[in-house]
């Protein structure tokens, strides 16, 4: 019973904290009060109700995606960082030569070339050279919600980067223009 007290509080504490979550907050109070005296014998009743009532809906998605962006920023500090400081990615920023590392192990001249020709789906050909395997398979690419993802030549979403500063980061992979 405390569990469930204690997640209704806590979604009625987003949903006040944060509006936007909230669909409709109804809130409604009813008091009363009565005193009946008879002739005669003096009878005294006194009666007192009061009733306090609320409801809250929400909308259950942004609600989940709310909790889940704060687990993800308690869990991962350092992409709660870049997500702030992203911009949304476009298709043009991905184009041409990149340098790539991958959280700080040699990859020697790892370097990128990122095609402007478009196949199936949006979905662009990233061909690497000097690349150890590990990096090499990010064969295909596209933007997406603002973020730069790759594919394996299969289809499987292997990586997603944040533009950041003109340079693409995350999951351990940060990519900077070759000059």
């Amino acid at each position: 019973m405390s569990r469930s007290v204690a997640v209704l509080v806590a979604a009625v504490a987003l949903a006040a904290a944060s509006p936007g979550f909230a669909q409709s907050i109804e809130r409604s109070t009813t008091r009363s009060e009565t005193t009946t005296t008879w002739e005669g014998d003096t009878t005294r009743s006194v009666t007192r109700s009061t009733t306090v009532g609320g409801s809250v809906s929400v909308d259950g998605e942004q609600l989940g995606e709310a909790l889940a962006g704060a687990l993800v920023d308690r869990l991962d500090p350092e992409e709660s960082r870049l997500r702030r400081l992203a911009e949304p990615a476009r298709t043009e920023d991905a184009f041409g030569a990149w340098l790539v590392t991958d959280g700080g192990r040699d990859v020697g001249e790892c370097r990128f070339e990122m095609a402007e020709r478009a196949g199936f789906l949006g979905v662009r050909n990233a061909v690497a050279t000097g690349c150890p395997r590990r990096l090499g398979q990010l064969a295909k690419w596209r933007v997406q919600d603002g973020q730069l993802v790759f594919y394996s030549g299969a289809g499987q979403e292997l990586k997603r980067l944040r533009y950041v500063e003109g340079r693409f980061i995350g999951a351990g992979v940060e990519m900077v223009r070759a000059e």
